[in-house]
């Protein structure tokens, strides 16, 4: 058990699970903690530092699949610089023809360069390569309430025991049962973020200029449009748009690209330069 030193709350300094800090004064099994370490990443949602991978993890069915909301928190994890994995949950839900659509989905994400899981539960399927592709890892978990982050653990680390819950039968919203952001040790060198489910992500710290960056099938055809700096919405000889004619690229991924967009133009006001006003 450590307790914060009075002047880094000073500085208004917010400790975050995955932190590496100075520890001093242990006196009868207590510390201080003196400083905090530079962090190598930060990410808001989930509150976490120093991570190595994003496991983004999203229901097939109950609660039913947001792909707008899973690629905004692609976004984020892209921004941190962090590895991404996408696990699909609940795989036994569905009917054998109602997975041949998320197959597609999965295709699409694995060509940005996503490693992408299905898992079930019930089946087993899937835990042993998660578990082989974390191994020596720090992975924070990221994803709504409901769609099997918890029991996704309880399958990595049998016998822990964590507690989950149903979906609403009502509402078909899942139902939070993490609380704190908590890190967890599958073995000597690998670590699991544990953390409660979110049903919001705002885009703070974006600009418009650099959007394209965090999506690679877009970043890849940038440079080959007539203009420097085209944002692939209405300018001639976008070679973007005409990807997406030839259907090189999907298109409700670049329907959210141009949706994440909107929203942060709106959101700010930017010079020229990128630099907000």
């Amino acid at each position: 058990m450590c307790r914060a030193r009075g002047r880094l709350k000073e500085k208004g300094l917010q400790l975050l699970v995955g932190d590496f800090v100075e520890v001093g004064e242990i006196v009868d099994g207590r510390g201080v903690i003196e400083s905090v370490l530079p962090r190598r990443n930060r990410l808001t949602r989930p509150p976490v530092a120093n991570v190595d991978l994003a496991i983004i993890v999203f229901s097939v069915k109950e609660p039913p699949l947001a792909l707008f909301f899973l690629d905004r928190i692609v976004l984020t994890a892209e921004k941190a610089g962090l590895g991404i994995f996408i696990c699909f949950t609940k795989t036994d839900l569905l009917k054998a023809d109602g997975l041949d659509s998320f197959l597609g989905i999965a295709e699409t994400y694995r060509a940005c360069g996503y490693k992408v899981f299905f898992t079930s539960t019930k089946t087993g399927q899937g835990f042993q390569e998660i578990k082989l592709s974390l191994k020596g890892k720090v992975s924070a978990l990221a994803g709504p309430s409901g769609v099997g982050k918890t029991s996704l653990i309880n399958q990595l680390k049998p016998g822990l025991g964590l507690l989950s819950s149903p979906v609403s039968k009502k509402g078909k919203r899942g139902r939070q049962t993490t609380r704190d952001v908590s890190l967890i040790r599958l073995d000597r060198d690998t670590f699991i973020v544990d953390t409660p489910g979110f049903q919001r992500l705002d885009l703070e710290g974006f600009i418009p200029q650099d959007l394209a960056d965090f999506f690679p099938e877009i970043r890849a055809l940038g440079d080959h449009c007539r203009f420097g700096g085209c944002q692939h919405v209405a300018e001639p000889g976008c070679a973007v748009k005409e990807a997406l004619k030839e259907s090189k690229i999907a298109s409700w991924r670049y329907e959210h690209y141009r949706s994440f967009l909107k929203e942060i133009k709106q959101k700010n006001v930017f010079s020229p330069k990128g630099e907000k006003k």
